[in-house]
């Protein structure tokens, strides 16, 4: 019986080895990631692929580092390799500034970063009506894009995820020249002579230059760009959309 008994142990002492190298690794367990996955603990535990990419958008309010990407299972930004959690990534949204608990850029209070077409301008007074008819709009310089902040109604332009922003002046020709700083462009399909103040060094539809006569270049354009800006006058390109490899300048998106 003894011997048995010691036999029986034995036998079981041998098979707990074969039982623990069974454990199958598994993608959401950061110590046994599967081939082709990192370990991610900024948040929480998890595994992320090896040149990861998502298509989905962050929330209002929120972007991403053009280093990393918006992951809807995980909630926040994550990296496609491995990067060191000792140096925060630099924020591409204007107003944005890294949040490390949320692992997401969060728009600053009073500055978010989204402004909107439909945004109302800030009060102010209404300008001297002048001669030659009334102003399209009222306040000729409601819903302006320009980030000079001279004139009322003036906003931010930004830039995410491959959609653009913009609040425009729309004003007539019987009123003077735009305000210094911004560009006259025709508004194109108008048959009018209406034109809208565009500041163009910022602008992503006319950067450079009023894209309705031929001029400046439209940012939103660049084919399998994913997230772009316009910056003084130039086209930059931050992320491209899977698929695609960056250019060496930021103005272009290589197709793999």
């Amino acid at each position: 019986m003894v011997f048995k008994g010691v036999v029986a142990l034995a036998v079981v002492a041998l098979a707990v080895p074969f039982a623990a190298a069974r454990v199958p690794a598994s993608s959401t367990e950061t110590s046994k990631c599967s081939e082709g996955y990192f370990p991610f603990t900024a948040i929480k535990d998890c595994c992320l692929p090896h040149n990861g990419s998502s298509n989905s958008s962050p929330p209002k309010g929120k972007s991403c580092p053009s280093s990393r990407y918006w992951s809807v299972e995980q909630d926040c930004c994550v990296p496609s390799h491995p990067v060191p959690t000792s140096t925060p990534p630099q924020c591409n949204q204007q107003g944005h500034s890294w949040s490390a608990a949320s692992q997401c850029c969060i728009g600053n209070p009073g500055n978010p970063g989204h402004p909107t077409t439909t945004a109302p301008s800030k009060p102010s007074p209404t300008p001297t009506k002048p001669s030659g008819g009334e102003p399209h709009g009222g306040n000729p310089y409601s819903g302006g894009s320009s980030s000079n902040g001279n004139y009322p109604g003036q906003g931010e332009s930004g830039h995410s995820s491959g959609n653009h922003y913009g609040r425009r002046q729309h004003t007539s020709r019987s009123l003077p020249a735009c305000p210094k700083g911004l560009d006259a462009c025709p508004i194109s399909g108008l048959v009018s002579g209406d034109y809208e103040c565009l500041d163009t060094t910022a602008e992503l539809e006319s950067c450079g230059g009023c894209a309705s006569i031929g001029r400046g270049q439209d940012c939103t354009a660049i084919k399998g760009a994913w997230n772009v800006g316009c910056e003084l006058g130039s086209c930059k390109v931050y992320t491209c959309s899977e698929g695609y490899l960056l250019s060496a300048d930021n103005k272009s998106c290589v197709p793999l």
